[in-house]
């Protein structure tokens, strides 16, 4: 710790464990920390399982629309180019990205058109 720091400022070290939880016991800990780790594991596995399945499952469907011919495409409003660009947009839909919010742009200091004049 920081001895610059005093305890009125950081009071966390007088107090280890917070008073409605009690100290856990060595196998308790271990018990938790090896559910915990089994669980991460767990948890990253069924990620890669659903990854690859829904890779095979584009695969699958690219296949197919590559096998139609461009008559077909065209019933069903596509063409060859737009193969790719479908495949992607139902992944994004599949598992949606979080993307930054797009805000406007602040207006210029000297926009005359917004009634502002620059001094």
């Amino acid at each position: 710790m920081n001895p610059r720091i005093s305890q009125v400022q950081n009071p966390a070290p007088m107090m280890p464990y917070p008073a409605n939880l009690r100290q856990l016991s060595d196998v308790e800990l271990l018990r938790q920390a090896n559910e915990a780790r089994n669980a991460a594991a767990i948890s990253g596995l069924q990620r890669l399982l659903a990854g690859f399945a829904g890779w095979m499952q584009r695969r699958r469907a690219e296949a197919e629309l590559r096998a139609l011919t461009d008559r077909e495409l065209a019933d069903i409003g596509l063409s060859r180019g737009d193969i790719p660009y479908v495949l992607r947009e139902a992944r994004e839909v599949a598992a949606p990205v979080a993307r930054p919010v797009s805000r406007p742009a602040p207006a210029a200091a000297n926009d005359r058109i917004g009634g502002r004049a620059a001094a």
